[in-house]
């Protein structure tokens, strides 16, 4: 079984590895949002099913890519809480 220090060190990697992923995911839904913006004034006026389609998708994916971070965030609170206790 490690040592208290040991588990500290891997939960201190653990969250400098999670907030790398958040930081990833950021530059994600920037670029999700020039997907959007673009989309949507490429086809402006467009009645076109799959123009909705495709605009649904992306913004479902930017939703997603959201949600992955506040939950991601929330892992790190909780393992620093952790890391703090011990």
């Amino acid at each position: 079984m490690p040592g208290v220090e040991e588990v500290k060190l891997h939960i201190a990697a653990s969250v400098d590895d999670a907030e790398h992923a958040v930081v990833g995911m950021r530059a994600v839904v920037e670029r999700l949002e020039e997907t959007l913006n673009r989309l949507r004034v490429a086809t402006a006026g467009s009645v076109h099913p799959r123009v909705a389609d495709a605009i649904g998708h992306v913004e479902q994916a930017k939703q997603k890519v959201e949600e992955a971070q506040t939950l991601t965030l929330a892992g790190i609170q909780a393992a620093q809480s952790y890391h703090a206790v011990i």
